[in-house]
């Protein structure tokens, strides 16, 4: 081999890692200058071609982006890299048959080409052919698993094609891949987390229609009520508090009760109440707190410093959080209790092991032998 030319492909694959540092970093123009004294000696092009192509379209210059993409298709062994970041760059400037041409390129050379897949299906459910946009997305999917964006494209097809049940399940799995697409999904496929505290209110106030609505730490909670019901709105707030007190909701500090009668549009009452007014301080537990320290001291100190939060969560207004701080203390100690218990008893177990295993065997009754002489 060479010498000469093995430090000229040593040096051009360290020019390609820098000029990728550096493309990393968003300084596109040294990348660019970079990855260029790459070009003559790198044993893969394509990859350098591809690189400096993207940090020209990086820095908008699409024209030099688009160069460098064809020769890396013209040069590489398997281009289709090379295809779909000459789709990427199309559809980027409008041109969506030339995108599609080339992503069906790269799904050619590579049918197994993930996003391949997904941005034909793009261009598909663009183009309103929801039929064959399910066929990729369902191929995009079946590739990677985990693809959140393809999840939340399938859903919107899925919804055209009038299937609402497959739809709304994948929205929810787009959710849950990436939260971020929370707000892209449309509000019935949401996870509805006041259900439970709708349905309590609703089995409570029957025969009263409720529906519930979290604005920041304010609860709305609708009444409505048909002519001939009664209601008594003065005392239904305490009767509000019982319910939700124990649910320690740490994110809802009021609620708001605005009651409509019948057909009538504007509330009948409408007013704000405060959650946990007049509520007590939970108790801290000291001498349960101090009997945990002395009986398992490793619990114990855990359980000293949640008594001594009770009361600063409480002077601070979070009342859920001065609840759990108390009951947190008297499970910690019942926690040590039993630990300690457990670990006395090993001893003694032990003890009550050897004692039986120690005791003398009690005596072996035999059988007389026979004198057959004597018999005889």
């Amino acid at each position: 081999m060479d010498k000469q030319s093995w430090y000229a492909r040593q040096r051009a694959r360290l020019a390609y890692r820098r000029g990728c540092t550096l493309a990393r970093q968003d300084n596109h123009q040294s990348a660019i200058a970079t990855l260029s004294k790459a070009l003559s000696h790198h044993p893969d092009v394509a990859a350098v071609y591809i690189t400096r192509g993207l940090s020209y379209r990086a820095l908008d210059q699409l024209d030099n982006a688009q160069q460098d993409f064809i020769a890396a298709i013209e040069c590489a062994e398997n281009p289709a890299v090379a295809y779909f970041e000459y789709g990427q760059l199309a559809y980027a400037q409008g041109n969506m048959a030339n995108a599609l041409s080339n992503w069906q390129q790269a799904i050619a050379v590579n049918p197994n080409y993930a996003r391949a897949h997904y941005q034909v299906g793009v261009i598909q459910s663009q183009v309103e052919d929801f039929d064959a946009a399910l066929v990729s997305f369902n191929r995009a999917l079946e590739l990677n698993p985990n693809a959140a964006e393809a999840y939340l494209r399938r859903g919107n097809v899925r919804q055209q094609l009038g299937d609402m049940e497959g739809a709304i399940s994948d929205w929810q799995l787009a959710v849950l891949n990436d939260p971020a697409l929370t707000e892209l999904v449309p509000p019935p496929a949401k996870p509805d987390g006041l259900a439970p505290i709708r349905d309590l209110l609703q089995d409570a106030l029957q025969p009263v229609e409720v529906d519930v609505k979290q604005r920041g730490k304010n609860l709305e909670i609708f009444l409505k009520r048909q002519v001939g019901e009664g209601i008594s709105y003065f005392s239904l707030p305490n009767q509000i508090r019982d319910l939700l007190l124990p649910l320690e909701l740490s994110e809802i500090t009021e609620f708001t009760l605005i009651g409509y009668v019948g057909k009538v549009r504007g509330p009948e009452w409408e007013k704000t109440y405060d959650l946990y007014k007049d509520q007590p301080c939970p108790p801290s537990h000291w001498s349960t707190a101090l009997a945990a320290l002395i009986t398992f001291p490793p619990l114990g100190v855990t359980a000293l410093l949640y008594a001594w939060q009770v009361r600063q969560f409480y002077r601070q207004g979070q009342y859920p959080d001065a609840r759990r701080a108390s009951k947190a203390v008297r499970q910690l100690s019942l926690v040590g209790t039993g630990a300690m218990c457990l670990l006395a008893s090993l001893p003694l177990g032990y003890t009550a092991i050897k004692a039986i295993q120690n005791e003398p065997a009690p005596p072996v009754r035999t059988a007389r032998a026979i004198d057959y002489d004597v018999i005889q």
